[in-house]
């Protein structure tokens, strides 16, 4: 006579509920960790295209810095000439290239609608970006999904500069990078101190 082994129901459904409450509590972690990775590669991505653009643009002019270039005085020339844009949005507008409602702070303690100066552009990616001149640098504010959450500074939107050579350096105000709704000082944890790597 032969003996057959197999699982109870009782026994298959314990393993399935123990599977689940495993899967209930990881599957956030792993996906939160997903999404950090996939903004930091974006912004990497965004960062790269900008920086080569402004070589490029010094190259063809054959000037030795990026604030001699011709496109420094207007950098809506810049914007629409180097970079691949979807979408142009006045000053008065900003609201349908970035976020209509208010970015947050990492930290949730504060709240802010975001005002560009200038014209605000959709990029092909759907990253909106605002360039500003500050001194011999350019200012950028940049939201790598645009209108798409979660809206918040330091995970989807953030603030770098390109100096007077062309680079790509952060704004060297690391210790704001949790309170700012427009990341502000996160460009510096991401790409200067913890090698791309939302670890804040």
């Amino acid at each position: 006579m032969n003996k057959k082994f197999a699982f109870t129901l009782t026994e298959v459904l314990v393993t399935m509920g123990i599977i689940g409450v495993i899967s209930a509590l990881t599957v956030p972690t792993l996906m939160n960790n997903y999404q950090r990775k996939a903004y930091s590669v974006q912004l990497r991505k965004i960062t790269t295209e900008i920086g080569s653009a402004a070589d490029m643009l010094i190259t063809e002019e054959g000037k030795s810095r990026f604030s001699a270039t011709s496109e420094f005085a207007n950098l809506d020339l810049f914007v629409t000439r180097r970079l691949k844009t979807t979408k142009t949005c006045a000053s008065t507008d900003v609201a349908k290239c970035f976020a209509s409602e208010n970015y947050g702070s990492i930290n949730g303690n504060t709240t802010e609608a975001f005002a560009c100066a200038g014209n605000s552009y959709v990029l092909a990616s759907s990253a909106a970006i605002c360039m500003t001149k500050s001194g011999s640098s350019v200012k950028v504010n940049i939201d790598i999904n645009g209108q798409e959450g979660p809206n918040i500074g330091g995970r989807d939107m953030f603030v770098f500069m390109i100096d007077s050579n062309g680079d790509i350096k952060g704004t060297g105000n690391d210790t704001s990078c949790l309170t700012s709704t427009t990341g502000d000082g996160c460009y510096d944890l991401l790409a200067e101190e913890s090698n791309w790597k939302m670890n804040y």
